[in-house]
Parts: structure tokens; sequence; C-alpha cells
């Protein structure tokens, strides 16, 4: 564990303890202000660019040494927060590192978000930016879809739904500690409840609450890990031993490789939930971003 690391997983604990002595509505009032605001710092070496896609507000992250922007990859990402926090302020340092250690062109959206929009608006945002991307022509082989926590959940899920709308699927999917299974009965939700710093199964179930009100959390369209794998595109899953949702991520490999899919599993020891974000002040999410770039350059066609 390096020192960052073991610094900002103590902090991070810290205010989990904090936080829980909270009321839900306070804590969640709290935790999307933090997230809301813009602490990024991604630094000279990208290019920021605000645009619209179907509508939605969303940004286009791009190395400035990027030799043929044109025909470069492309990662529709989508950020993690639980479905009702997180946007392009809290992503964006995570879009300009993996952007620049892959050399492809990240597309972050800021997807509505519950409970001001609940279930299904985040996944129709983000079918109708892949559907906007495929109607500029650009060829499915050079797409990824990307995501971390519930942005893991979007990109699992939005993959599903091209696939039944006989839509060309990306070249490969991304996810990092990916919250598949919203109806919390894996094992590791509560072998993991004291090594988490970050998530609860209290924190999960508020959240999955104000996502999708009154529905059958074990619906597909809700836990894709419930809905079909076969025929997907490869899938690197980056997660963390130490989290309550590692088992979400072993599932989905496990299942995967069943249908006969091609997907791979790393798993870090003692690292927060989805701490590829964190890759701006830990090693250990800088090293993952390097595995990552190295699985992009396997599977992206430029």
């Amino acid at each position: 564990m390096s020192l960052q690391n073991f610094a900002i997983s103590t902090l991070m604990r810290l205010a989990q303890r904090a936080s829980a002595k909270l009321s839900a509505e306070h804590r969640f009032r709290r935790n999307r202000r933090f997230l809301a605001t813009n602490r990024s710092k991604p630094g000279p070496a990208v290019q920021i660019k605000p645009d619209q896609l179907a509508g939605l507000p969303v940004e286009w992250v791009t190395p400035r040494k990027l030799t043929q922007p044109g025909t470069a990859p492309i990662c529709l990402y989508l950020h993690g927060g639980a479905f009702v926090m997180g946007g392009l302020n809290s992503h964006r340092d995570l879009a300009a590192q993996l952007a620049q250690r892959a050399q492809i062109r990240l597309l972050m959206v800021d997807y509505l978000l519950a409970p001001e929009h609940p279930f299904p608006a985040a996944l129709d945002d983000t079918l109708a930016v892949y559907r906007a991307l495929l109607a500029q022509g650009i060829p499915a082989q050079r797409l990824l879809l990307g995501g971390d926590s519930a942005g893991g959940n979007l990109a699992l899920g939005t993959a599903q739904a091209i696939q039944a709308q006989g839509l060309p699927l990306p070249a490969a999917l991304v996810l990092f500690s990916p919250w598949l299974d919203l109806t919390g009965q894996s094992p590791s939700r509560q072998a993991n409840a004291a090594t988490d710093v970050m998530l609860s199964q209290q924190v999960l179930d508020e959240a999955a609450a104000l996502y999708a009100p009154g529905m059958a959390l074990g619906d597909a369209r809700l836990s894709p890990l419930f809905g079909p794998l076969a025929g997907l595109p490869p899938c690197l899953l980056i997660a963390s031993r130490a989290e309550i949702l590692i088992d979400d991520a072993r599932q989905l490999q496990q299942q995967m490789l069943a249908a006969g899919g091609q997907v791979e599993l790393l798993e870090w020891a003692n690292t927060p939930h989805a701490f590829p974000v964190m890759a701006r002040y830990l090693p250990e999410g800088r090293a993952a971003l390097d595995q990552t770039a190295r699985f992009i350059r396997q599977w992206a066609v430029t």
C-alpha cells in the first residue's frame, strides 16, 4: 500500500464514520454538493471541450499530442455516483489521465440524476448519446463503453440495450468497481463491510431507493448482472478486494466466461472503491489506468 493510499483511505474512513451519523437526506445533499464542486486539475496536456449530444451536456477530453484525433478510439465514459450524484467535475481528472495513457478521446456524459430523474432516465441518456455517435458516422469498432460504480452499471446496461436493439456493439467494455446487482444480496456486502472505506450497505440501499422507487431491484434493466451476457464485447474489470462490491465484478467475470465471452478481472488489495478515479492522487490508480490503456490498445480500432 502506498503512503498516498494509506492517507486517503484513512481520511475516507473518518468521513464515512461521520457521514453515518447524518440523516439520509443530509448525507445525500452533502455528498452531492461535494462531488459537484470543481476540484479538477486536468493539466495542459489535454484539451477539454464542452459540447452537446442528444440534447445532453457532454465533454470531450483529448490529448494534445494525439496524432490523429479524427480517427482515434473514443471511450464513452459514464461517471459513478450511485445514480444520484457526480458529474463532469468529479471525473474530469480521471478522463484526462486515461485519455493520455491510452492515447484516445474520452467523451464524458452529464446524464440525468435521480431522484429528480429516476430510472430509466440515465440509461436512456447514455443510449441516446451512443446512437448520436453512430449517427455521426463513427464506426462502432472505434467506440468503447466505460464507467465506474453506478456508471459501470450504466455501461453494461447500455451494451445490453445496444445488443437488444440490433445496433452495432462497441469494441470493448471497461468497468471500474461496477455496481451491477442492486438487490444487495452478494456475500461481499457483509464480508467486506469493515474494510470498505467508502461504501456501506445503508448508503447503497438509500441510493437504489432514490434511483428506482417502487421497482423490483432484481430487474435486469436495473441490475444488468442478471441480464443477457452472451455476445457482448471483451470486458476489463478492475476492482478492490476490500470493497463491498467486489462480488459484482467476480460474478460478472464468471457469468461472461460461462457465456463464452472474453473478460479480464484485475483485483487490487487494500484500495478504495473505484480507485482509478483517484489516479491524480494514487499511484495504484495510475497503475490501474496503465493496465486499462494496454487493454484498450488491444481491442480498439483506429
